[in-house]
C-alpha cells in the first residue's frame, strides 16, 4: 500500500470512529430545540465509501469500499449524538486492542448541527485544531448518511458513511 492510501485510510478511519466536540456557532441546533433525526440513537457505521475509487491495499484494483478494510473491533464502534450537544460512543464487544485496561466507551466530546447548511461540525477531543465537518446527505429514522471530504496535497477525495441505528 503506497504511503498516500496509508494517510488517506488512516486518517479517514480516525475520523469516522473517533467521537468528537465541536464548536458553537450562531447557526447550529441548540439542546432544547427541534432535533434532527439523528440525535439519541446509537448508530453503528454499515457502509463506508470513496470516490474516486483508489487501490488501496496495491493489488491493482481500484478499491470504493473501505469497510472491507477495517478490523472486526472498529466495525462493531458506534456512536451517539445525544441532545445536550454530547457526542459519545462505544468501543463495541470486540476489543482492538491486546491491553485489557482498553475502556469500552470511547472519550464523549460535544457537536453541533447547522440546519442551513446541514453540516455537523465536529472537533477532536474538545481540540479546536482538529476540526472535521460531515455533510448529512440524509438523516431519517432508519439512519444517518454523510459524506466527508479529504484533501490531500495531490488529490481530493469523498467519503460516503452510512450510520444505522442498533
Amino acid at each position: 500500500m503506497n504511503r498516500l492510501n496509508s494517510l488517506l485510510l488512516a486518517a479517514t478511519a480516525t475520523l469516522m470512529l473517533t467521537t468528537s466536540s465541536c464548536k458553537k456557532d450562531s447557526e447550529t441546533v441548540q439542546p432544547g430545540g427541534s432535533e434532527p433525526a439523528f440525535v439519541g440513537k446509537a448508530m453503528m457505521m454499515t457502509s463506508f465509501q470513496v470516490n474516486p475509487a483508489i487501490d488501496l491495499d496495491a493489488d491493482g484494483k481500484l478499491d470504493t469500499d473501505l469497510t472491507i478494510f477495517l478490523r472486526d473491533c472498529d466495525k462493531d464502534n458506534t456512536i451517539t449524538f445525544e441532545k445536550n450537544g454530547v457526542m459519545s460512543g462505544s468501543n463495541g464487544q470486540l476489543s482492538c486492542s491486546s491491553d485489557e485496561a482498553d475502556p469500552s466507551a470511547a472519550k464523549p466530546s460535544h457537536w453541533t448541527y447547522n440546519e442551513s447548511t446541514k453540516t455537523i461540525r465536529i472537533v477532536k477531543d474538545n481540540d479546536p485544531t482538529d476540526v472535521s465537518e460531515w455533510k448529512v446527505v440524509d438523516a431519517s429514522a432508519s439512519g444517518l448518511k454523510v459524506e466527508v471530504s479529504v484533501n490531500e496535497p495531490t488529490r481530493s477525495y469523498k467519503t460516503i458513511m452510512v450510520w444505522k441505528p442498533v
